[in-house]
């Protein structure tokens, strides 16, 4: 029998499902330039720090030091090994001409099964949570979704193309249920080092990816008040969510 807490995580993952598609589809037709580019990086980091922030960090604030110390020691040991791994992949020109693209696709493909097993285990641990990650990891999927596209051969068909982000989409769902049945009945030790893994891969995403790549492009404040709108957008639905 499938447990309500399930099901109620996979209709949110939805959300970043479809968004993968959205952004593919949009990045067929327009690629937007460095600036507008920057612009939604910033946003998007500012929409995953407040989630951190507001939520995953205050559900294992009273759990030992030892388990968020292991939880995120292994989070930024991952992170670092994905980066690491994608480098390697591109260095040895696996995809030929395209072999930016080919470690990127891996590089999401594995930071997103582990999105999906994060929203699965915020779901079974505080479901509000559960619903803030799965908006926030929303946003950031459209935006990585529309990069890889935007990566691929021109002269790949449009199937081809979306097939991406379809890819995406199924690794989270998997992450979701894959979190959901795993860690289902269990709490204290186990949930506090999952999230505090989650806590520190999203916290990875927005300082060495996002905030970075962003870089590139001369500050402007745009792109600044886009980081704080970002931020408050999530904080204030978060306080409304509570208060409902």
């Amino acid at each position: 029998m499938i447990s309500p807490q399930l099901v109620q995580s996979l209709s949110y993952a939805m959300l970043a499902v479809i968004a993968a598609l959205i952004g593919g589809v949009v990045a067929i037709y327009y690629r937007p330039g460095p600036v507008t580019e920057s612009n939604l990086q910033h946003l998007s980091a500012g929409i995953i720090f407040a989630a951190v922030a507001a939520n995953l960090l205050p559900d294992v604030h009273a759990q030992a030091p030892v388990f968020v110390v292991v939880g995120f020691g292994l989070g930024v040991a991952t992170m670092l090994a994905v980066h690491q791994l994608s480098r390697r992949i591109e260095n040895a020109g696996v995809g030929g001409g395209f072999a930016g693209a080919t470690s990127f696709i891996i590089a999401v493909s594995l930071n997103t099964l582990i999105d999906g097993i994060l929203i699965g285990v915020a779901f079974l641990n505080a479901p509000k949570t559960g619903v803030i990650i799965s908006l926030a990891l929303a946003f950031e999927t459209l935006f990585i979704a529309a990069t890889a596209v935007t990566m691929l051969p021109k002269s790949l068909s449009t199937v081809r193309k979306l097939s991406v982000p379809l890819l995406f989409g199924g690794l989270m769902l998997f992450g979701v249920t894959a979190g959901t049945l795993v860690f289902g009945g269990l709490s204290g030790a186990p949930i506090a080092i999952v999230i505090a893994f989650g806590a520190a891969n999203l916290i990875y995403l927005v300082t060495e990816e996002l905030l970075v790549k962003a870089a590139k492009v001369p500050e402007t404040p745009t792109s600044t008040t886009l980081f704080f709108a970002g931020f408050l957008l999530i904080f204030i639905f978060d306080m409304v969510y509570t208060l409902a």
